[in-house]
């Protein structure tokens, strides 16, 4: 009985490889990005993609797109796009002529030195020479292609060579080394999961069980295959699947399923135009009227020349299109089976003309050497990767001994650093003992000044400032003394005033690097007793309202020093900022929102710009206390309780500074 076989499943796959979207879904979007673009090597890129897509469909529309890629090519000398373009002329052409178009296309990836383009090619040309059963270029264009795959890291491409070398030792007999590169294929492609692929990979095995007699399993890896080929629309393989799962129903003698299979798979590939499919099926309808019609309950087949001569026809049907195609092997079914029809019918004369045609065909298959030249080739190859491997591990022996050399150095120079770490540090430790005593007495006079410098900012400024206002008010009214002496008095007071805030500013400016030292003291405080403290400290300026809002009755987690002085020291820039401003207003706010609590201060002042408030947030900046009073100092104070001040100001809208506190 007649085995069924990979051909075609197997050299169709070869054109699938790296199809993320399958059957029409794939050419539909590579439709419409064709329509989208006017780039011409992107054109081109993509009619070779259809190209490859509609062989397994319509070759002919195949062809036309190959060439008009290779057109466009050559007009800007795009050798990529004319290598692709040849090889997609060779996997939509069937005949023998296709070599002529892979090597154009290798001789233009040659020249670009292109590995990707190179591997695919390979692997195509390895397709072609299978077919005609030139296994030793099979092979040989196999491992090129796997060499190259491996060295890109493609494993969808390792694969399909994987299935391609696995065709080749089934068709050697070789099944179990066949079976082994089947599943390394399918365990592969787990890593990426293309359905086309697995298919392929379920109906070489499946052919593999039917070869081996093991019917019933073979269907089950048939019907697998044919079940992912039917939902991604891919016709071509399921002509294939349809041919072999019925080969597989022939084998079990089950006549009416392997007849309705085999005659939908004849209708496909005649619709396809895919003359080994239609041979492979007219092949095996012939053997089924030849064994159902043997059967004893069926004898009347012998006696029905009708049935006869239907099975011969379909037969040398089957010859055209193995000799348009040159199927050399399928050619040696052909005949076979004819000559076995002639004898069964009693005409000798036609049946020994067909058998020495099967045995001129038999002896050009199967050539004494191809064994040996295959298992040459495998062991080259074994070879070759075992040469792989021992040029790793010389590399990896070579790098452990400079690693060792380094190791050893490196101890080296660590025992030579720590020797001198061992020096430094007790001549350090000599020194530190020397100096600690000084740092001592100088952290203590530190901690003095920076209480001191506090104290002068907390109780004297606002009181100063309040003198000079005084004075000023002092001048406006000239009634106590004669104008000269007063003038005199006068001016006196006022620049002893402006000198002593003055002086005041140069120690606050000169205590600022010196806060580190005076850490914040923490406790529970209430916004009330910060407000009443404030308005006890401003209760002599009459000209200006100073309003205060706590309406939540708010308790503070903080230094209650270091916000008092925020407080008094924003208060105090208001103040001097509504010197000039009629109906002057300044209004302390306290709220809590979102479990965050913030302090404000409004006043409707004349305003300013960001950048008269820059102090607040560059610790460079320093800005004298007549035009910004030690803003610098609530930025230091500010920062260290915790507590973010923003600001909103606009000139002539008055300003608000914002306290949120963590």
């Amino acid at each position: 009985m007649k085995k069924a076989f990979l051909f075609l499943v197997f050299c169709l796959f070869s054109t699938a490889l790296s199809a993320q979207k399958q059957g029409q879904m794939l050419i539909d979007s590579l439709d419409t990005a064709l329509k989208n673009t006017k780039d011409k090597k992107t054109i081109v890129i993509i009619k070779n993609k259809l190209s490859q897509e509609y062989s397994r469909v319509d070759p002919e529309k195949g062809k036309q797109l190959a060439k008009s890629a290779i057109e466009m090519a050559e007009t800007i000398d795009f050798k990529n796009g004319l290598a692709e373009g040849y090889r997609c002329l060779g996997i939509n052409t069937t005949d023998s002529t296709a070599i002529n178009f892979y090597r154009k296309g290798l001789a233009f990836a040659k020249e670009t030195k292109d590995k990707q383009v190179l591997s695919v090619l390979y692997r195509n040309i390895a397709v072609y020479y299978i077919y005609r059963n030139d296994y030793k270029n099979g092979l040989d264009y196999s491992f090129k292609s796997l060499k190259l795959s491996e060295e890109l890291g493609k494993n969808e491409e390792i694969a399909g060579t994987y299935i391609n070398i696995g065709f080749i030792y089934n068709d050697l007999k070789d099944r179990k080394k066949a079976l082994e590169y089947f599943k390394k294929a399918l365990d592969i492609n787990k890593k990426f999961n293309n359905p086309t692929m697995k298919a392929v990979i379920l109906e070489n095995i499946g052919v593999l069980y039917n070869n081996e007699g093991k019917n019933e399993l073979a269907v089950s890896y048939l019907n697998q295959a044919l079940e992912i080929n039917r939902k991604n629309n891919n016709l071509n393989f399921v002509a294939t699947n349809l041919g072999t799962l019925g080969s597989a129903y022939l084998e079990l003698k089950k006549y009416d399923l392997a007849e309705s299979h085999i005659k939908e798979a004849l209708k496909i590939s005649k619709e396809l135009k895919i003359r080994r499919v239609m041979s492979y099926n007219l092949q095996n309808l012939s053997m089924i009227y030849m064994d159902k019609y043997a059967d004893p309950k069926n004898n009347s087949f012998y006696k029905s020349r009708p049935v006869a001569d239907t099975s011969l026809l379909m037969l040398k049907e089957a010859v055209i299109y193995d000799q348009e195609s040159n199927d050399i092997k399928s050619l040696s079914t052909d005949f076979k089976q004819i000559a076995s029809l002639y004898e069964e019918l009693g005409d000798s004369k036609n049946a020994l003309l067909y058998f020495k045609k099967f045995n001129t065909y038999k002896d050009s298959i199967y050539q004494t050497d191809t064994k040996e030249t295959v298992k040459n080739l495998e062991d080259q190859r074994t070879i070759e990767l075992k040469n792989k491997e021992i040029q790793f591990n010389k590399l990896k022996i070579e790098s452990k001994e400079k690693q060792k050399w380094y190791f050893i150095l490196g101890l080296v120079l660590l025992g030579i650093i720590g020797i001198l770490l061992f020096y430094q540090s007790r001549n350090r430790k000599r020194s530190n003992e020397k100096l600690q005593q000084l740092n001592n007495e100088l952290d203590l006079a530190n901690k003095t000044k920076s209480r001191f410098f506090s104290i002068l900012n907390h109780d004297l400024r606002s009181p100063v400032s309040s003198l000079i206002h005084f004075l000023h008010l002092q001048k406006e009214s000239p009634e106590l003394l004669d104008a000269e002496s007063k003038k005199r008095m006068e001016d006196k007071t006022i620049n002893s005033a402006e000198n002593l805030l003055n002086s005041m500013e140069d120690l606050l400016l000169w205590s600022k690097g010196q806060m580190e030292n005076f850490k914040p003291q923490p406790k529970t405080i209430s916004v009330g007793s910060l407000f009443e403290d404030t308005r006890k400290h401003f209760s002599g300026q009459e000209k200006i309202d100073i309003l205060f809002e706590d309406p939540q009755g708010l308790v503070l987690n903080t230094d209650e020093n270091y916000l008092k002085t925020i407080i008094r020291n924003l208060t105090g820039n208001a103040i001097k900022a509504l010197e000039k401003t009629n109906n002057a207003k300044i209004i302390w706010k306290a709220w809590q929102e979102n479990g965050i609590k913030h302090l404000s201060i409004t006043d409707n002042g004349p305003g300013g710009t960001q950048e008269q408030f820059k102090a607040l947030y560059d610790d460079k900046e320093v800005v004298g206390i007549k035009t910004g009073l030690g803003l610098h100092l609530i930025r230091d104070l500010a920062k260290a309780i915790d507590c973010k001040i923003d600001i909103q100001t606009q000139p002539n809208q008055g300003t608000v500074f914002i306290l949120t506190l963590k």
